[in-house]
């Protein structure tokens, strides 16, 4: 009878089971990492296994990378009066928007290699600004990420997001040993080179 009380009250201590709803400040903080840790290591996943199988990111998530800026953009020009910025950093937003602006006119007006060299050098631009773009969406989409307490829970969320999409990237790669041409043709994706018929 002891044990099978032990036994429940360690049950109902788990924090996992319990889903960490404890109230306090390190129940707060718990909650957020495992938060912020999750929704990244899927997109993180995501990423990895397109690339991984199919080589290439697909272009859902370049044209998220665009509403993203678009939304902040936006946004920032709606509520101007409350938002302080550089203006260096909305240019940097808008690079996107002038990408879907060039890509749309360009064609017609100048055909040819001087698209090729203008494409490219926005494109490279866009590129290169990507860090500072992903830097800000973090900081609106993910404050927890930013205000957990440790510095060692925020290194342990971005290894784990690491080592899952590592393991994305393997998946991806090997994806043959795990699914089936069928199996990405039923979800409705393109089977990938080399994907499996069958599975042994």
């Amino acid at each position: 009878m002891a044990e099978r009380y032990g036994r429940a009250a360690r049950h109902e201590e788990d924090d996992l089971l319990e889903g960490f709803s404890r109230t306090g400040r390190r129940a707060v903080a718990l909650r957020g990492f495992f938060a912020v840790t999750v929704s990244a290591a899927l997109v993180g996943w995501d990423l990895a296994f397109t690339w991984g199988a199919y080589g290439t990111v697909f272009y859902n998530r370049t044209t998220q990378l665009l509403v993203l800026s678009l939304v902040v953009l936006l946004g920032r020009w709606a509520l101007r009066q409350q938002v302080r910025e550089h203006g260096w950093v909305t240019f940097l937003f808008a690079l996107p928007a002038l990408w879907v602006v060039f890509r749309l006119v360009a064609p017609v007006i100048a055909p040819g290699r001087a698209f090729e060299v203008a494409d490219g050098v926005l494109t490279g631009a866009m590129v290169l600004s990507l860090p500072l773009v992903l830097w800000v969406v973090a900081r609106l989409l993910a404050p927890g990420y930013f205000a957990l307490p440790q510095r060692r829970m925020k290194v342990a969320s971005v290894v784990i997001v690491a080592v899952v999409s590592a393991v994305g990237l393997v998946v991806g790669a090997w994806n043959d040993h795990f699914f089936t041409c069928a199996d990405f043709r039923v979800a409705g994706d393109y089977p990938p080179p080399g994907c499996a018929v069958s599975i042994p």
